[in-house]
């Protein structure tokens, strides 16, 4: 598994300094999206100094997929919202486009064990529920949308494969 350099990637913190520089009278909002106690999805938005709203950003983590996740994930993925709409806004990012925070993430992730069950992983259930809030459906449409675009009648959220899982978070997307 390839680890990056860590050292190439903007920390928030730093991306926080310029945005205050360059908005010192613009804002920044962060919502909480999706929390089932152990998956959390926030929204971020930037607002420049005339408050009209220039980028957004989103986050997901798990709990306790990390140290730092094991006792503050809820404030690590609102951190992480507010670097990516930083990144998305027209002040980007000195360095790379992920923050360093985003980047040992990735390196969490690329050292841990596969999950062999196949199954959809709760991040993947997670996502998808947001996707689902999102759009406005209850539970039957998104039932309907997943038979519709698997071609079965016979899965439902808690028995979708990974692959299935991707798909349909694909698909959902759009």
């Amino acid at each position: 598994m390839a680890h990056f350099d860590l050292s190439l990637y903007e920390t928030v913190a730093q991306r926080l300094e310029r945005w205050w520089t360059k908005y010192e009278n613009g804002r920044i909002i962060t919502t909480l999206h999706h929390y089932d106690g152990s998956t959390v999805i926030f929204r971020c938005e930037g607002f420049n100094n005339e408050d009209r709203m220039i980028a957004t950003g989103y986050a997901e983590e798990v709990f306790g997929n990390s140290p730092v996740n094991k006792t503050s994930f809820l404030e690590n993925c609102e951190t992480s919202a507010i670097g990516r709409m930083i990144s998305n806004s027209p002040i980007g990012h000195t360095g790379e486009r992920a923050s360093s925070e985003e980047m040992a993430k990735v390196n969490r992730v690329n050292s841990a064990p596969a999950q062999t069950n196949g199954y959809a992983t709760p991040k993947q259930i997670g996502f998808m529920k947001s996707l689902q809030r999102g759009k406005g459906w209850d539970d039957l449409q998104l039932l309907e949308y997943i038979h519709k675009a698997l071609g079965v009648d016979d899965v439902v959220v808690e028995t979708l494969t990974g692959v299935q899982a991707s798909k349909i978070i694909e698909g959902m997307k759009l």
